[in-house]
């Protein structure tokens, strides 16, 4: 299954994936606005969201007062995230775009965030490099990027089958059970998605499948290094995963 049809398959059910979604969207909204301004100043407003989803930050960071544009690799998680920015009366333009390959002028946005854990779905390094390129290309001079990433640490052995649970969540009357399944080989992991009916055995689950890069936190602060970002740094405990800033330097 490609990374395009996963998330295409994904997107009327992400949601499920937070306990609760309108409370993560505002809960991340802040968070990423106060990193922005600690890193960036109060004067940095436009916001490109490369990896936009169904708009969890996006839908955040607009009701304080930032312009975002979003772009994302699936067409149906782009659908949604509109939509759900229409019914809050939020203006929200979105590209559907690989995110090593985006539809943007160059020095345009104040700051790129690519969140939740997106560059690791690249097949190498060199991928990883190519889209943080594409990041410091659309963040202005004296701008910058934000990318959140989930902390791996080593892999285990390849073989090794890790269940994630997520509990049971409920939408629309009725109970879901989900859970994460990975299964290791080397750096990288096979992961299934699975949401199973909880109120009626009968219904059939919905697996979704995609794989990630399960490569360092320090390895991608480095190639952000590599392009061209200055004073690249981690932030933890700020937002629900680790944090990467770096400025692109005022020449």
């Amino acid at each position: 299954m490609s990374v395009q049809a996963f998330y295409d398959e994904l997107a009327p059910l992400y949601h499920l994936v937070y306990e609760n979604w309108e409370a993560s969207v505002a809960r991340q909204g802040t968070a990423l606005a106060s990193l922005i301004r600690e890193h960036w100043g109060a004067g940095a407003r436009t916001v490109l969201d490369a990896a936009v989803g169904i708009g969890t930050q996006a839908l955040g960071l607009l009701p304080l007062g930032f312009r975002v544009t979003g772009s994302d690799l699936s067409h149906a998680a782009v659908n949604r995230a509109q939509r759900e920015a229409a019914t809050r009366h939020l203006p929200l333009t979105c590209l559907v775009a690989d995110f090593r390959a985006l539809p943007v002028r160059a020095a345009s946005v104040d700051v790129v965030i690519v969140c939740d854990n997106s560059l690791p779905h690249l097949e190498t390094p060199r991928d990883i490099e190519t889209a943080l390129g594409e990041c410091f290309r659309c963040a202005r001079p004296g701008g910058g990027c934000l990318v959140s990433l989930r902390d791996y640490g080593a892999p285990p052995p390849s073989g090794t089958v890790e269940v994630r649970p997520y509990g049971e969540r409920a939408w629309a009357g009725r109970r879901y059970h989900l859970r994460q399944v990975w299964s290791w080989r080397g750096t990288r992991y096979d992961l299934s998605f699975e949401i199973a009916p909880a109120d009626n055995a009968a219904d059939c689950a919905t697996i979704l499948k995609s794989s990630y890069l399960a490569i360092p936190v320090a390895q991608v602060a480095e190639l952000m290094n590599v392009v061209g970002f200055q004073g690249v740094r981690r932030v933890d405990d700020r937002f629900f995963q680790p944090v990467l800033v770096g400025t692109r330097p005022v020449v």
